[in-house]
């Protein structure tokens, strides 16, 4: 045993001499190449660093026993530990003493170099990377670091810890001059700052190693930017609230709020730009935040109290500018939406205030007026305020209020309400009546009602009154072309749904249909070899699609009642089972009038003045008690139609009607010696005339109606659904289907209620007063 012992004590005597030889060797052949690396004594050849590289690998590999290979290279460690640190010892001796943009310039190029030659030797060192100090830090030693790293891990113990301080005041001194205006050399800050950043992604690699794997993860990403953000960030930002405190004061004193944004707008974007040249991304946040905080936060009512002005001026580009700064901060522009909407609604008072005279009258003028305001502001919510919602709404409920309430509307008095959907309607006739500049190809002027009918706050009244126009223009053949009436249609049906424009399309329907009847009728004419003398449209009318319309009693001339009663046997032929009843109040026809030589000219008159002016085709003159008694009229509607064609100088009275009415023994008699510039004229417009206050009164009634009747049917609905709700609920529910169309008003759905439960539709709970049940 003792033999035994001595001989393995000698062979390990001889391997530690062994290895403590190699080392020397070995070392001073890797320093003499460092030397070459770091010191830039000559280039690397290629020969020379596939040497090095072998020279690392031979040392770290020798044989200890017969039965295997150790690796080596704890002593190699620590050579290389003590070359770097000498290394970066030696280059902070030699830029300490420098100061200002000299120590970032001469830092910058130190760095560059360290970091470029780390790599180099990094890679001659890779088989002691891969191996012995991978199985360290496998291992769990915290001292051991891959040799790039370790470079790294000396620079900042040895050379940045000991510069740190001058290093950011340079910085920070070179960003102010570049605040300032005054022209400096960027390219050098950001791979400074860069280093600062490396550095810490280092430190948080090194620092990781310590600790357990499960919270190095979390603890990796935090301080990955520790040196960035505690030995630059914190300062740069505390500095830039201190330059901007200052400059922010000095600009409210010697110019003006707009003056002021706009040099707030152009520092934000500079500051971004800096940012995103030379820093880290993560310094974006707390500099815009420290920005808002300084520059705006404590100026947002001065920004607020100019707002008007600027609307007032039409100053967009400014007020696009006050938006993007307040958008920046909490509830920066909530205030700002508000007065928009007060402005907004001010100024459509204002500008149909101006026009209220003439737009009571003249629907283009009205809706001309709404759509000027509209736009301006609907542009400046695009362009201004990036579609935001906020000022969206704002201008939706201004359009709103100035719409259905203003100085044209009050006018109307009692029927204030239904004057906007009046007038609307109007514009609406004279855009798809003939003549009109609108056609099926350029449906602007469609576009821009439906601008104005969705802030129209009674749709049924809009409707009511459309349908009315609609038959005039279907009727007497004056609508521009069909398809711009369907194309209004569709627009009306996008915006309220099919139920809303299904009465508006089956008119239409019906006037296609009768156009084709038409030809049918006169090819059932000439097979039957019947003259009707007359050229004879009709158009036929379903009674429940169309408006209602007034009766005539009028005895028609004999070609007439000839048509009326071939078209009727035709009509019956066709059709079992239906009844025609003639519309005549809504009958036109031209009459030519050859008494009149050497003119012939061509009459458009209704079907009363048709009738009237036939009389005269057997005898000059009349006493009025036969007139009434032939035509088989009303005294008051005869004498209307008299006193219009006596206006129109058609015929002559021997004395005028009193108080409208024409006494019994007054002649009316032809005016042979009458004339006209023009051969065709228009004697409708002499027809008997509406008043225009019982019309809408008339019309109120009827939309009254049609209410009670809409809100009879919601109740039913609703009950029939639920079977039992409380009444709050119901009103609520009534409010909440029929507000596309109307709003009901509270008092209504009471009595409609009240009158469903006396129709035995529906009753009140026993068990609680205010619950409503359902009867089947």
């Amino acid at each position: 045993m003792a033999t035994m012992n001595g001989t393995l004590s000698h062979l390990l005597r001889n391997t530690i001499v062994k290895k403590e030889n190699g080392l020397n060797d070995t070392w001073q052949k890797l320093s003499d190449g460092l030397d070459i690396v770091f010191k830039k004594m000559t280039n690397v050849t290629h020969e020379a660093y596939v040497n090095l590289y072998t020279v690392v690998i031979d040392f770290c590999t020798y044989v200890t026993t017969d039965t295997g290979t150790d690796i080596a290279g704890e002593d190699l460690y620590i050579k290389l530990e003590e070359y770097i640190t000498n290394h970066v010892i030696q280059i902070t001796g030699i830029i300490a003493s420098l100061r200002g943009e000299e120590l970032l310039h001469r830092y910058h190029e130190e760095w560059k170099n360290f970091r470029f030659s780390s790599t180099v030797m990094s890679s001659i060192f890779v088989y002691l990377n891969k191996n012995w100090i991978a199985r360290e830090i496998k291992d769990g030693n915290a001292n051991v670091h891959q040799t790039f790293t370790l470079a790294l891990v000396k620079w900042h113990e040895f050379l940045f810890m000991e510069l740190k301080s001058y290093l950011t005041d340079a910085l920070l001194e070179l960003i102010q001059r570049d605040r300032d205006g005054i022209k400096i050399s960027t390219f050098i800050i950001k791979p400074i700052i860069d280093s600062y950043v490396e550095l810490g992604i280092v430190k948080a690699r090194s620092d990781e190693q310590k600790k357990d794997k499960e919270k190095s993860k979390i603890d990796l990403e935090k301080c990955q930017l520790f040196i960035y953000e505690n030995y630059f960030e914190g300062r740069f930002i505390k500095r830039t609230e201190e330059y901007y405190k200052a400059e922010a004061s000095n600009l409210l004193q010697n110019g003006s709020v707009v003056e002021y944004m706009r040099k707030v707008e152009k520092r934000l974007e500079e500051e971004k730009n800096r940012c995103s040249s030379y820093m880290s991304e993560s310094t974006q946040m707390p500099l815009a935040k420290t920005l808002e905080e300084v520059l705006i936060i404590g100026r947002v009512e001065l920004f607020q109290e100019e707002f008007r002005g600027l609307l007032v001026q039409k100053k967009d580009d400014d007020i696009a500018r006050m938006y993007k700064l307040c958008n920046r901060v909490n509830s920066g522009l909530e205030e700002l939406s508000k007065k928009l909407n007060i402005h907004i609604a001010n100024e459509g008072h204002e500008e149909l205030g101006q026009v209220a005279d003439d737009a009571f009258k003249n629907p283009k003028v009205y809706v001309d007026t709404i759509l000027r305001v509209h736009k301006r502001y609907a542009k400046l919510a695009r362009d201004a305020f990036g579609s935001d919602t906020r000022f969206l709404e704002s201008l939706d409920k201004a359009s709103a209020d100035f719409i259905n309430e203003n100085a044209v509307t009050n006018k109307a008095e009692k029927h204030a309400a239904f004057k906007s959907s009046e007038l609307l309607a109007r514009y609406c006739d004279g855009l798809l009546r003939k003549g009109s500049k609108n056609t099926s190809d350029d449906d602007d002027g469609l576009k821009d009602v439906i601008i104005v009918f969705k802030y129209i706050k009674d749709k049924d009244v809009f409707n009511k009154q459309y349908t009315k126009l609609l038959s005039k223009r279907l009727i007497n053949e004056q609508s521009a072309s069909k398809e711009a009436e369907e194309t209004m249609i569709n627009k009306l049906k996008d915006e309220c749904g099919t139920e809303y424009t299904s009465k508006l399309t089956k008119m239409i329907t019906d006037k296609q249909l009768s156009e084709d009847m038409c030809v049918e009728f006169r090819g059932y004419c000439n097979e039957a070899g019947r003259d009707v003398e007359v050229d004879f449209n009709v158009i036929v009318l379903t009674t429940i699609s169309w408006p209602s319309m007034p009766p005539l009693k009028v005895h028609l001339p004999n070609q007439l009642n000839v048509c009326h009663e071939e078209f009727r046997s035709f009509y019956t032929t066709k059709y079992s089972g239906r009844k025609l009843d003639w519309v005549l109040s809504q009958t036109r026809g031209d009459v030519a009038a050859k008494c009149f030589k050497p003119k012939v000219y061509r009459f458009l008159m209704t079907a009363a003045q048709i009738s009237l002016i036939d009389m005269f085709n057997g005898n000059t003159s009349f006493e009025f008690s036969f007139l009434l008694q032939s035509l088989e009229m009303e005294r008051n509607i005869l004498s209307q139609i008299v006193g219009g064609l006596v206006k129109a100088l058609l015929l002559k009275n021997s004395a005028d009607a009193v108080n409208g009415d024409y006494a019994d023994d007054i002649v009316i008699s032809l005016n042979e010696e009458y004339t006209n510039k023009t051969v065709k004229v228009d004697m409708t417009k002499y027809a008997i005339q509406v008043d225009a206050k019982k019309e809408a009164d008339a019309d109120q009634k009827t939309i009254d109606e049609d209410r009670k009747h809409l809100i009879n049917c919601c109740i039913v609905r609703i009950l029939k659904a639920r079977q039992r709700i409380v009444h709050n609920e119901l009103v609520a529910e009534i409010i909440q289907q029929l507000s596309s169309r109307f709003k009901p008003k509270i008092e209504m759905i009471k009595r409609c209620t009240e009158r469903m439960i006396e129709q035995e539709y529906m009753r009140r709970s026993e068990d609680k007063n205010d619950m409503y049940e359902y009867i089947a």
